[in-house]
């Protein structure tokens, strides 16, 4: 490197890891600090989806307020346990919260106002005969602050922009047969996210089969099963 350039990186690299004279954030630890506040985001959205109220709750400083409009409006640990159910509850995953653009301007260095739009997919039997599957999207305004060196929301308002549900006739035997071949999403308890050790060590899951490398379970229409098949081999599905 020239000596040009390598005072030119210096130059570039002091400029970025200091604090500008007025106090704010340089970009380095405005992009630290986004990447902090879309973590906040996906805990909330873990937390909704598992009606884990507690993990809900921990996006929120203890005083601070969520304003769902109509349906709720007050401090943000009681909208957790309000939305989120109780700790203790096993029921299956019905929604899907998805965080999609997500914009942050900065009011100083503990402050931030946030905007980040969401989808959420929703599917319920409503009887024998018919299912609904609810789709809703809409943006989340976070005030949030920074103390102690974490962020969190201060303040939140959610926005619906658009909504729409479809009831239809489900399959006999929902949800499918291909389906029912997949380990099923649940709330907190039984899920796979709150038993880390069954990916510790292959086949250790309630449930699943011994763990054999020289013959995988395998899915009776693919490929490399019919291949067995042709060969003689036996199917190990």
């Amino acid at each position: 490197m020239s000596s040009t350039r390598k005072q030119q990186h210096e130059s570039e690299t002091v400029k970025y890891a200091q604090f500008a004279e007025d106090g704010e954030l340089t970009t380095v630890e405005k992009l630290v600090a986004k990447a902090e506040m879309y973590d906040v985001l996906m805990r909330y959205c873990q937390g909704v989806d598992r009606s884990d109220p507690n993990l809900v709750a921990s996006v929120y400083w203890e005083d601070g307020y969520d304003d769902h409009g109509a349906m709720f409006q007050g401090p943000g640990w009681e909208f957790a346990h309000f939305f989120a159910g109780t700790p203790d509850q096993k029921k299956p995953a019905g929604a899907m919260h998805v965080i999609g653009n997500h914009f942050v301007e900065f009011e100083g260095p503990d402050v931030a106002f946030s905007e980040a739009s969401y989808l959420t997919l929703g599917h319920s039997l409503i009887d024998e005969k018919t299912a609904s599957l609810f789709t809703f999207c809409g943006r989340y305004l976070d005030r949030f602050e920074r103390r102690n060196g974490e962020w969190r929301t201060a303040h939140r308002i959610c926005l619906h922009e658009w909504n729409r549900t479809e009831e239809f006739e489900p399959q006999p035997d929902y949800p499918g047969a291909f389906a029912k071949q997949f380990l099923q999403g649940t709330g907190k308890g039984d899920d796979v996210l709150y038993n880390r050790q069954w990916l510790m060590e292959k086949g250790s899951r309630p449930g699943a089969l011994p763990h054999d490398e020289a013959n995988p379970r395998l899915f009776p229409g693919s490929t490399i099963s019919q291949e067995l098949q042709k060969d003689g081999k036996p199917n190990t599905w």
